[in-house]
């Protein structure tokens, strides 16, 4: 993969020809994919390569996640949730052999809510959970990067030195940081640095009171500020992937990702890369 190269993230369909298809005709080379329900490695495989689309990811959800407002993405989501740990946890490292297979080395998700305070007893069992399954990914090289955003850039900063396994790192969203309103995307960049594998190119604007997630936008119209964050991701020293992320469907999508491809190679030339 070439330095900075762009990608998006993509739900592959169960014909994985389609989606790939779809991503190459936008002019992109990468992807993060959520992967086909049958978790059809060989056809996967074949039509990422076939299209010309390096795979940079492979991204897990769960079954009853829920989005609808902060307190039900804490009861709802990611692998914090006890009732389902077991269950989610068993499905990620499924995924995990899915993106073995197929040469993938970064898989991710939203872990959930990581508590806040270090004495809360759920907390020490997160970070032993998580320590568990780093150890799995290890044995096949893999990276388990965590989705910023559903906590504070310092909670997550302490949590991954609390687990202290060198292959927990960060698929960094600045628009989640701005979406749960918990760090404006520039401080949580400093703090995180060291951990970011990737970064997601999405827009966001603030939750209008507490409790309510904030709005996706589209790339420019949010509240991220791309032309001195890009930038300054540069400075610090990123050459990662940068994955264009716009969660609508149809032509609006397209359409979306086309600006975000458009404004991205424009601050990176205006950056001299």
């Amino acid at each position: 993969m070439k330095p900075l190269e762009l990608g998006a993230t993509l739900h592959v369909a169960a014909d994985p020809r389609t989606s790939f298809s779809s991503l190459a005709a936008l002019g992109l080379t990468t992807a993060q994919i959520f992967p086909p329900y049958s978790l059809d490695a060989a056809a996967t495989k074949a039509a990422a390569d076939e299209n010309g689309i390096e795979i940079t990811a492979v991204i897990a959800h769960f079954e009853g996640e829920d989005y609808a407002n902060i307190p039900t993405v804490s009861r709802t989501v990611g692998l914090v949730p006890l009732a389902t740990r077991e269950e989610r946890t068993a499905h990620f490292l499924r995924l995990a052999e899915f993106a073995a297979v197929i040469g993938v080395h970064q898989v991710q998700t939203h872990i959930g809510f990581v508590p806040e305070d270090e004495a809360d007893p759920n907390y020490a069992a997160l970070v032993e959970h998580t320590q568990s399954i780093c150890d799995h990914l290890a044995v096949e090289n893999q990276i388990f990067a965590l989705e910023t955003g559903q906590e504070t850039a310092k909670t997550l900063a302490r949590f991954l030195t609390d687990v202290n396994r060198a292959n927990l790192r960060l698929n960094f969203d600045p628009a989640n940081m701005i979406m749960y309103g918990n760090d404006t995307p520039l401080a949580a960049l400093e703090l995180l640095y060291p951990y970011i594998q990737s970064v997601h190119i999405k827009d966001g604007i603030w939750p209008a009171q507490s409790g309510q997630l904030g709005a996706e936008a589209p790339f420019g119209e949010g509240q991220v500020d791309f032309p001195t964050f890009l930038p300054r991701l540069l400075e610090l020293g990123f050459r990662g992937s940068l994955t264009i992320e716009r969660e609508i469907e149809g032509e609006a999508q397209k359409r979306d990702i086309l600006t975000a491809i458009s404004g991205v190679e424009e601050i990176l030339k205006a950056a001299g890369v």
